[in-house]
């Protein structure tokens, strides 16, 4: 289960969901993007999710941020853990281009930490993949065979905010060094021991339950709302035995709701509002008040300004379109004409435009659909002229 030389494809087939492994030189030559300085800076920010986790004298703790000094929970062995740190810096978000192979809806986030020698968060489980890089220094990574999801025989609570299990068999037990990384599938228990003072980057993955993802489409309920139905029951002769009591719910009646409830569910507006929860990020945007007009984009594009995509920024679409082009980033719907889906998807997939794309000209009904396009993003601050990112 060590792989040195990765392969996407080879990956995917023989490991995603099925085993973990380890990769050594997953990112060759690797230079952490940030440092412990960085990270603290952010765990003092409202809106952060952060966390130190410490264990000092046989005992656990937790705080959670923001914090305005760190030294009263920086005790004994100790790590400070940001959430989503690709929001807010470029060269963290960068690192998800590396696991691109998989889909941006089952992205997450990148989580970031920094620990001290023996410092890690004890024995666990969790319930999604995630790649683990290695940053500077290094760290002892155990790794077992996959438990159970509905034993809790083995979990343990050594803090209200921390659950961990007890020891395992190790299927993987290896020494991580810069650059290496090691993939973590759903319910297997790990551990990772810090050996020197280091940074790891935890690439994770979601995986919604049935009930969650049905729950999260009901949350889209501006979406879903022209597409209910109430039941109605013309039928109930046939529905139920005459001599039923009227207590009693037919199998006939629970079958008739179920189908209306899958007749939501087929709808297309069902499925627009599915893709708004899954493009869910819980993205910190800065909207600029005034908003920018068509004009100002228009003569920016054509003085060859740079616009630049946020970190954080992840757009995704349904793989069958019909009339126009519709895609999603954070709950946000956009839809543009078909003409210019080519140079759409292009826009998304990149960092940074300048110009026109390559064939359009000013005055044109594609170059004005592209332009409102553009606008769009700005305005709702997913894109942004380059020289107000770089102040980000």
């Amino acid at each position: 289960m060590i792989i040195e030389n990765f392969d996407p494809q080879h990956f995917v087939k023989e490991y995603w969901q099925k085993k973990p492994c380890l990769i050594r030189q997953f990112v060759p030559n690797f230079v952490d993007p940030i440092d412990e300085n960085d990270l603290a800076g952010l765990a003092q920010e409202e809106g952060v999710d952060s966390r130190i986790v410490s264990h000092s004298d046989g005992a656990w703790d937790v705080h959670q941020g923001p914090f305005d000094d760190f030294e009263p929970y920086c005790k004994g062995d100790w790590a400070l853990l940001v959430q989503g740190v690709n929001n807010y810096i470029d060269d963290v978000n960068a690192l998800a281009d590396i696991v691109d192979f998989i889909p941006h809806w089952r992205f997450d986030d990148v989580m970031v930490s920094y620990s001290t020698e023996n410092a890690g968060v004890g024995a666990h489980t969790d319930q999604y993949d995630v790649f683990i890089i290695q940053g500077k220094g290094s760290r002892r990574w155990q790794v077992g065979l996959p438990i159970d999801a509905t034993t809790n025989a083995k979990l343990i609570s050594p803090h209200p905010l921390l659950k961990q299990i007890e020891d395992f068999d190790a299927l993987i037990d290896e020494v991580l060094l810069p650059g290496d990384a090691i993939y973590i599938p759903p319910q297997h228990p790990h551990k990772g021991m810090t050996l020197s003072p280091c940074l790891n980057y935890s690439l994770g993955f979601r995986a919604p339950t049935n009930l969650e993802a049905l729950t999260g489409l009901l949350d889209e309920s501006d979406s879903i709302t022209q597409a209910q139905s109430r039941y109605c029951d013309p039928d109930i002769a046939e529905l139920r035995v005459a001599s039923s009591s009227p207590m009693q719910v037919s199998t006939n009646e629970l079958n008739k709701l179920k189908d209306t409830i899958v007749e939501l569910l087929n709808s297309p507006e069902a499925e627009q509002a599915l893709l708004q929860y899954l493009s869910r990020q819980g993205l910190a945007t800065e909207q600029e008040l005034p908003l920018y007009e068509i004009a100002d984009i228009s003569e920016a594009v054509a003085q060859g300004e740079t616009f630049e995509k946020l970190p954080g920024v992840k757009p995704i679409y349904a793989e069958q379109q019909l009339h126009t082009f519709t895609f999603y980033i954070d709950g946000n719907r956009f839809e543009v004409d078909k003409s210019i889906f080519t140079q759409t998807v292009t826009l998304l997939e990149s960092r940074q435009v300048q110009g026109l794309p390559q064939g359009f000209t000013l005055q044109t009904a594609q170059s004005t659909h592209w332009l409102n396009l553009l606008l769009q993003l700005v305005n709702a601050g997913y894109w942004d002229f380059a020289e107000n990112s770089e102040q980000h």
